[in-house]
């Protein structure tokens, strides 16, 4: 059996890519190559990382890796894309328990896929042109919005958000389009964001990605049982380590961004309350609209980490 397998990140090199790399070597040691997964970094075969469980579902990737945040198509994948929602891995992570069983049988009905797990990666921060130490200095500017929830959360803030690919989002600080974007700091050193931003706010932790994988209903099917514990367990390991690594390194990220010229902006207890005040104006809408049994999810969760 031979897959290919698209990671998140444009960049083998990336943390993802590297530890993507440990993974399928292990699924092919462990196979003696009856399982060979070769890896496409994001948009290299023309598909955005955004639309991999579509492109998964659809046979075109045998398996693919996008964040929770991009299946709106599928409400209860939304209930772990809401802003200000987590602030620790072991809230993220308890919600993920939470949520697992309904998320696994979405994946199926939606997509045609198999859940296969995810990774966690650090907290998102904000890096800007502009400091942002309080709810008011957000007011008048432009910052890059990759999914509807920040988008919503943005506005309440008094921002304006910008529908910007993530590979796009370089030229469009540089060049001004937008002032600024929500993401993680191991990212934002892969993509050298610290060039074209001069603030890194430490309180404002819009989310913490959830980085999903998923496998080709079909394709799953066909492997034969011993292959398919094989990949499940390697997916395990490859997931923990994964997420271990992204916040093992969330510290000296944060100081390599300062050392390249970044300045540090701490927010006050008070101002994230104001902040959190605003995202749950957008919980709350959000579970106004959606299904009754996404938004039961979504009480569930909120219950879960004492929200």
């Amino acid at each position: 059996f031979k897959w290919r397998f698209g990671i998140y990140f444009p960049s083998i090199d990336s943390l993802e890519g590297q530890q993507a790399q440990a993974f399928v070597k292990a699924v092919a040691e462990r196979s003696d190559n009856r399982l060979q997964i070769d890896i496409f970094p994001g948009g290299m075969l023309g598909f955005s990382s955004f639309t991999h469980h579509r492109v998964v579902g659809d046979g075109l990737l045998e398996m693919g890796t996008t964040m929770s945040a991009a299946m709106i198509e599928s409400p209860e994948w939304e209930t772990l894309s809401h802003t200000m929602l987590f602030t620790t891995r072991d809230e993220v992570e308890t919600a993920w328990k939470i949520a697992l069983p309904d998320l696994a049988t979405a994946a199926e009905r939606d997509f045609h896929t198999r859940l296969l797990g995810a990774f966690m990666a650090e907290p998102d921060h904000m890096l800007s042109k502009t400091a942002l130490p309080t709810v008011e200095s957000w007011k008048g500017h432009k910052y890059r919005a990759w999914q509807k929830q920040l988008a919503c959360w943005f506005e309440q803030m008094g921002a304006t958000p910008m529908v910007i690919p993530y590979n796009e989002a370089y030229t469009a600080m540089a060049t001004g389009v937008v002032e600024g974007n929500s993401g993680g700091l191991q990212a934002a050193l892969d993509v050298k964001l610290n060039e074209v931003t001069e603030y890194v706010s430490t309180g404002w932790t819009p989310n913490i990605p959830i980085y999903v994988t998923l496998v080709n209903e079909e394709a799953w099917n066909a492997l034969p049982a011993d292959l398919q514990q094989i990949l499940s367990e390697e997916a395990d390991k490859y997931f923990t380590t994964t997420t271990d690594a992204y916040w093992a390194a969330l510290p000296q990220n944060m100081d390599s961004l300062v050392a390249k010229g970044m300045e540090k902006v701490d927010v006050s207890p008070e101002e994230l309350d104001k902040g959190r005040a605003a995202a749950r104006v957008c919980w709350d809408k959000w579970m106004g609209e959606t299904t009754p049994e996404a938004s039961a999810l979504m009480t569930k969760i909120l219950d879960g980490i004492g929200k």
